[in-house]
């Protein structure tokens, strides 16, 4: 059994025994069902739903999820790489075991309601707007998140000294401070 480690996560990846799928083979909305040891490469679930299903020992390789409509999906042993997640909406998204998202896109993409604890997002543009979701022992290391709105949600998440700055911005925008001198 191979393993993909990124940044302390070892994602179980498909056996070798599986074909590659290049064309996503499940049905559109894709409802209460179990996806498994499957890799799949640049498959394009663009506005796709998902709801009520488990992903597990699944490899993304260069997807098209923009758009996509997660909704009650739990993952564990997934690895995505290169995604494109734009556009897309999670609702109630649960990570059990090990996730990780490298080089992945999330513009103007809603998380809310989630738990993304301990996942890993490597190298990820991260311009999500996230509400009522954990994110503890999450990583963030890496990924751009001058764009993010939810601070909250990231308490317990790590970051880098860099991330810090991006972060203070975000403060000030999810806070509508003001930033002013002081008179002399």
């Amino acid at each position: 059994m191979q393993t993909a480690e990124i940044r302390g996560a070892k994602v179980l990846l498909p056996s070798d025994d599986e074909p590659t799928v290049r064309a996503w083979p499940y049905p559109n909305p894709l409802e209460e069902e179990k996806v498994t040891n499957t890799h799949f490469v640049s498959p394009d679930l663009t506005s796709h739903r998902l709801v009520d299903t488990t992903l597990s020992r699944c490899r993304f390789t260069g997807s098209r999820l923009m758009g996509v409509s997660l909704a009650r999906v739990s993952m564990t042993d997934v690895l995505f790489e290169g995604c494109q997640f734009d556009y897309s909406t999670w609702e109630q998204v649960k990570v059990t075991g090990d996730v990780a998202f490298v080089g992945c896109s999330f513009k103007e993409t809603e998380i809310i309601g989630s738990d993304l604890r301990d996942a890993v997002f490597d190298d990820c543009t991260f311009a999500v707007d996230i509400k009522n979701t954990k994110m503890s022992g999450a990583d963030l290391r890496g990924s751009d998140l001058s764009n993010l709105s939810g601070l909250a949600s990231l308490h317990g998440a790590k970051v880098t000294e860099i991330q810090l700055r991006q972060l203070s911005e975000v403060m000030i925008r999810d806070l509508d401070l003001t930033i002013a001198e002081l008179p002399l």
